[in-house]
């Protein structure tokens, strides 16, 4: 992957500083410190999240909700990624409105490298912010660790295109926990790329058509049930079963333990939730399976054992 210079334009926010986001106080692991280009807007956000690999009719939708929001007076909030996130951004921008980037990875690295000029307009009426330092590159754990911010940092999080196994949808469940509103917006029942939408809609997410329910969301008028996703506690991670840590297991693998819930979750979200590398969650995830306190559900997908 091709590195690019670093920017001079970059600054470091400590926590505490004036102007550090007081939203994301919020989070039980709040960064200690953030790296900044641009200027963090002081109006709300609302975050628009969803597919990399959305179609062309859900890019054109996303840009022109973008474009009805700022022009309402929020700030629209993404990822930076290809598909949903670029168009939220793109509409943002082109409707002369404010724009904010949360990057997973340091911005010596930023992904998607096709990105590279809109991330720079993105600065000039907004800002790009990541918690990586220089030199960190895009990783698996890096963008489901990402998301935490953009859930925190958000007013409400709209998913709009998102598949079953979607990281829009970890974003979703984090901002469920935080009890920042979630809303979705519907798709075709038989495309797969619409079933996390869809799915959160069934589950209680409020039905996003237009820029008049994400008002209603942010000023939490909307009409929306109880969203039916794992409860999540202040950290933005799934609350633990009622059953205890179990007795004589590792400080690690009580770590691994205490983030699983009845909802399979991916190795790669475990280890960026709990902070630990790939090689050790793997080894606690073993140990905890073979104690019978863990299950795998294929695919690196596991969750806490009932039986």
């Amino acid at each position: 992957m091709s590195r690019s210079p670093m920017p001079v334009e970059m600054v470091e926010l400590d926590r505490g500083d004036p102007g550090f986001p007081e939203r994301l106080e919020m989070l039980g692991d709040t960064p200690e410190r953030l790296f900044v280009i641009g200027q963090i807007p002081s109006a709300p956000m609302v975050a628009l999240v969803g597919s990399r690999d959305a179609d062309r009719g859900m890019i054109r939708y996303t840009a022109d909700l973008a474009a009805d929001l700022v022009a309402r007076g929020l700030t629209v909030l993404s990822g930076g990624a290809a598909g949903i996130d670029t168009a939220a951004h793109r509409g943002a921008l082109d409707a002369g409105g404010s724009t904010v980037a949360i990057i997973g990875s340091g911005f010596d690295h930023m992904y998607p490298p096709s990105n590279r000029e809109l991330f720079s307009e993105i600065s000039q009426s907004g800002a790009l912010i990541s918690e990586f330092e220089p030199g960190t590159p895009p990783t698996r754990w890096t963008f489901p660790k990402r998301n935490r911010l953009v859930a925190a940092m958000a007013s409400a999080v709209v998913v709009i295109q998102a598949s079953a196994r979607s990281g829009a949808l970890i974003t979703a469940r984090i901002a469920r926990g935080l009890e920042v509103p979630v809303g979705a917006v519907p798709g075709t029942v038989s495309e797969s790329k619409s079933r996390g939408a869809n799915g959160l809609i069934r589950d209680g997410a409020a039905l996003i058509e237009d820029a008049s329910d994400v008002m209603r969301l942010v000023d939490g008028s909307a009409s929306t049930g109880q969203l039916n996703l794992p409860e999540m506690n202040s950290r933005g991670k799934e609350t633990a079963l009622s059953a205890p840590v179990p007795v004589g297991i590792s400080e690690n693998e009580a770590r691994v333990f205490d983030v699983l819930g009845e909802t399979p979750m991916h190795i790669d979200d475990v280890a960026s939730t709990i902070g630990l590398g790939a090689s050790e969650t793997g080894a606690s995830l073993m140990s905890l399976e073979l104690s019978g306190f863990v299950e795998d559900r294929g695919g690196k997908y596991f969750v806490r054992s009932t039986g």
